[in-house]
């Protein structure tokens, strides 16, 4: 078979965890099937600003399946065979708080709706993915097939970045539901009891939501032991992985959770969500915690902080959570759904 893969969003800068996942399974795919070819599209290589409207315009209409790794497809494309993967959904989740953002989820929504019923087959990246593309899109659960996705694995060489000696680690983008407001409140509640630790926050800084940030970390008197590290390069991040006592990771809505995983290859302990597929992901290897609830949030970082055997104990079984994920079991996986349809 001929096959084309719409990788975007990838080729953005310092792609986010989203464009890195897509194109690790891209290439896990490319690299394990012998048997088909493939045709790969960027937005960038198309010419094209918005896939949704004008994709169709440059897509060689003769393939015999299409993987579009996002649920966008082109408005005016119909393919015969198509699989579409979903992550989250996270704006049916999340409160719109301007009437801007509600008519960009009402579009998203109707362009999401479509490409999910155009699909031949879906690809959800998690149970929670899952169960949220039924819920919302009344998808039979038939065409639905759960791949996990695997993680980055981050390169030996470290990156050396100015550390205290005892802190916590937040890794990702800084948008509203990865909680980081919540992590900030949690670590103010734990550091009245505390004055050895430090937070340190990496990921893209820029926006409101960063801003507000800033200032609550001040207002709670937090601005000398809260650090936003902005951007960190995958050689600085595990050397923060290296060197941090856990990594902080409580969203209210995850897809998936690459992140935790990573943290759990290097070796770190991690707290994280107890519900979704965060929790899913983490299984038993992780300390859950309430992500609605700064002070579980703290009271797990009390237990790391002051627990050796604990540390010792959620590093062995991080370790052995994150060999049960790859991107080798994800390609594989990925072409068994190929050769189905």
């Amino acid at each position: 078979m001929r096959i084309g893969l719409l990788i975007d969003p990838y080729k953005e800068e310092s792609p986010g965890g989203l464009g890195r996942a897509i194109f690790e399974m891209a290439r896990g795919i490319r690299a394990a099937d012998h048997l088909n070819t493939y045709v790969v599209y960027t937005k960038k290589a198309m010419g094209v600003k918005s896939v949704f409207l004008q994709g169709a315009q440059n897509m060689d209409r003769t393939l015999d399946l299409y993987i579009f790794f996002t649920p966008i497809t082109p408005l005016f494309f119909f393919p015969k065979r198509s699989i579409v993967v979903v992550h989250d959904f996270a704006y049916l989740e999340m409160p719109e708080r301007s009437l801007k953002e509600k008519l960009n989820s009402a579009v998203l929504y109707c362009a999401h709706a479509l490409s999910l019923w155009k699909a031949t087959k879906v690809i959800a990246v998690s149970e929670t993915a899952k169960q949220s593309t039924i819920r919302h899109f009344g998808i039979n659960l038939e065409k639905i097939q759960v791949v996990y996705n695997g993680f980055i694995t981050l390169p030996a060489e470290l990156e050396p970045v100015p550390t205290p000696e005892h802190f916590f680690l937040f890794a990702g983008v800084l948008k509203e539901r990865k909680n980081v407001s919540g992590i900030i409140r949690a670590f103010a509640i734990f550091a009245k009891h505390n004055g050895t630790h430090e937070l340190l926050i990496a990921g893209k800084q820029g926006g409101a939501y960063a801003e507000s940030l800033v200032i609550l970390a001040r207002e709670l008197g937090m601005e000398s032991r809260v650090r936003f590290l902005g951007y960190v390069t995958d050689g600085q991040l595990q050397y923060l992985y290296q060197k941090a006592q856990a990594l902080v990771f409580a969203s209210f809505i995850e897809g998936f959770g690459m992140p935790i995983l990573e943290a759990m290859h290097a070796g770190l302990p991690v707290i994280t969500s107890n519900n979704g597929a965060l929790a899913e992901v983490a299984g038993d290897a992780a300390l859950l915690v309430n992500p609605f609830a700064p002070g579980d949030i703290a009271a797990a970082m009390s237990r790391i902080a002051g627990d050796a055997s604990l540390r010792t104990e959620l590093k062995e079984k991080g370790l052995h959570r994150a060999r049960q994920f790859s991107w080798d079991e994800n390609a594989r996986r990925f072409i068994e759904v190929i050769h189905s349809i």
